[in-house]
Formats: C-alpha cells, sequence, structure tokens
C-alpha cells in the first residue's frame, strides 16, 4: 500500500516534467534533446527528484516503501509454510531497481545534461514553464522529500489500514512487526545522509576555493572541437545493457566500411502490436462493403441472426 501511494506521488511528478519538456521543445525523441537543465533548472530538479524516487534510492519515498518490502519478503524466507518461496522476489525486486536505475539515469542525462543534440539547438527557443506548470512538480517533489525522511506518518496510515483489513489477523502482531516500526530508524538515515551529503559539498566547496582553478577546453580525442554529435545518444547510452539480452532487446545494428549506427526496436509494439492492427484493419477494408446503404443486405442480415437464434433456441436443452 505504502509503495502505491509513492508510485502515484513520483510517477505524477514524472509525467508533469515530461509534459512540460514535450510543451517546451515539441518533440518527444530523446535523441534530439540535451541541456535543457540549464534553461529549464525547476522542471530538471524536479525530474531528478523523480527519477531518484522511483529508482528506490534514499533518502527518497521510493527507497522507504521498497526497503519494506525487502523486510517482509526476506522474513518471509523464514517461514516453514510455501509462503518462505516469497523470498525470492527480493531478487526480482532488486533487478528491477537495477534496470530502473539504468533507464533513469539514461532520460535524465539525455534530455537535461550535455548540449542539445539538433543542428539548431532546442534549448534557444527553449523556456521554463509558467509557475501553473512548476508549482504542481514543486509540491510533489517535497512529498517526494517528506516521505522519504519522515516516513512515520505515512508509515502509520498505511499501519491503519492493514490492521483494520480482514488480511491481518493479529492487530499486536503487526504492529510490532519490523516494517511497522522502520520510520524512526529510517527517518534517522535520511538525515544522517543529508548532513553528510551538506558536509561533503561543504568540503568541497572550501577545499576549491583554496586552490587556484584552471578551466581549459575539454579534450576530443584528438579532434578540433567537442559538436553534439559526440555525445551519448538515448539508444547509445543503453545499447550495452541491452545488447546482453540478444535479439529480444530491440536493438539493430547497421554497419559499413565507415560507419557503425544502431535502431531502436519496440519488440511488442512493432513486432505484434502494430503487425496485428494492420491486419484488422485490412479485414475492416474488405468487409465495408456489407455496409454499403443497401437495405436488403440489412434486412437480410437481421432475418439470418434471427434465424440463427430461433435455431439454437430450439436445439438448446432446457436447464435442469
Amino acid at each position: 500500500l505504502l509503495h502505491t501511494l509513492n508510485h502515484a506521488v513520483f510517477k505524477s511528478l514524472l509525467f508533469l516534467g515530461a509534459g512540460a519538456v514535450v510543451r517546451a521543445t515539441g518533440t518527444r525523441a530523446l535523441d534530439r534533446l540535451g541541456g535543457l537543465g540549464r534553461v529549464m533548472p525547476w522542471t530538471g530538479v524536479a525530474f531528478g527528484v523523480g527519477a531518484v524516487a522511483i529508482v528506490g534510492l534514499p533518502p527518497l519515498n521510493g527507497f522507504v516503501s521498497e526497503w519494506i518490502i525487502f523486510q517482509g519478503l526476506l522474513s518471509a524466507g523464514r517461514s516453514s509454510e510455501a509462503l518462505r518461496f516469497a523470498a525470492a522476489g527480493a531478487a526480482g525486486l532488486a533487478l528491477i531497481g537495477a534496470l530502473a536505475l539504468a533507464c533513469f539515469s539514461k532520460v535524465v542525462g539525455v534530455i537535461f545534461l550535455g548540449t542539445s543534440r539538433t543542428p539548431t539547438p532546442l534549448a534557444r527557443s527553449t523556456s521554463e514553464p509558467g509557475w501553473s506548470m512548476r508549482l504542481p512538480m514543486v509540491v510533489l517533489a517535497t512529498v517526494c522529500v517528506l516521505i522519504g525522511v519522515v516516513p512515520a506518518p505515512a508509515i502509520a496510515v498505511v499501519h491503519d489500514v492493514v490492521v483494520g483489513s480482514a488480511a491481518v489477523s493479529s492487530g499486536r502482531e503487526f504492529a510490532t512487526a519490523p516494517w511497522a516500526t522502520s520510520g524512526a530508524t529510517l527517518t534517522w538515515f535520511g538525515v544522517s545522509l543529508i548532513a553528510l551529503t551538506g558536509l561533503a559539498l561543504g568540503l568541497r566547496r572550501t577545499m576549491t576555493h583554496a586552490s587556484s582553478t584552471a578551466i581549459s577546453s575539454t579534450w576530443a580525442c584528438g579532434s578540433v572541437g567537442l559538436t553534439p554529435r559526440m555525445q551519448y545518444s538515448a539508444s547509445s547510452y543503453a545499447a550495452p545493457l541491452l545488447g546482453a539480452f540478444g535479439p529480444v532487446s530491440g536493438i539493430h545494428r547497421a554497419q559499413d566500411a565507415t560507419s557503425f549506427e544502431t535502431h531502436p526496436v519496440d519488440v511488442v509494439q512493432d513486432l505484434a502490436v502494430i503487425p496485428v492492427w494492420h491486419g484488422l484493419e485490412r479485414v475492416s477494408v474488405r468487409l465495408r462493403s456489407v455496409q454499403g446503404g443497401r437495405l436488403r443486405w440489412y434486412l437480410a442480415s437481421v432475418i439470418l441472426t434471427v434465424l440463427m437464434l430461433l435455431i439454437y433456441l430450439g436445439n438448446a436443452r432446457p436447464t435442469p
């Protein structure tokens, strides 16, 4: 229940952030985007918070609910009943978390970091949306942080719901379970992590100011200078991971003596859904003549349907 609540928060945040990007740039093609964090800082930070939350990293709300789920799955392994097999779900949850990390690091990096990947940078004509679009993202990002740092109120609400349901035989036994008393521990963990991060950033800033910093151009592997084409694209970023899945990954490669290019293909949509849809379209076109506006065809179809129903009812056996 807590994980469902958290998904409602950070997935709404991610959808709103994606909508702000699409509205500002006019495109959903990741390989045309880049560098939007400089011109859309509010959207970039809010989307980053949602990405960290959905991956399940501390100290945000996704980590809290995933940690409680891990506790439940691992504690099920100590059961003597068939429930012990639920512990195998911990490995699946860990795999999902790793894949989510790869997915959202790609999305955040390609959209908000680097520079624009188009010949005419989109960032020149792109601006932050108004407060009517920024405020909902800020509110949802704040909720992600609050549930992550102070999870006790959210855990208490879910606790009352579960104890009041028929799924729990003993409310007292549930109240003493590890996941029901994790609020204080997770709060201290989140606050400590934020404090250590702030301390590290402060030390870094102090050391940076104390020493002279030399700024020079980034090395471009012997080329004259960096160009947007030298950046990772969305497909090239994910290629090493997807290549491990072989043909089912949906990555098609095209190469010759002077070039190498990869094209992502949605296995479900392009190889299953779209061919079935085209088949239905062809069948529908052929059946269009039945609806030709001719009264005799309509009457014939109605009479034929009535006759088939009468034959079926005449041969049907009465129920005892």
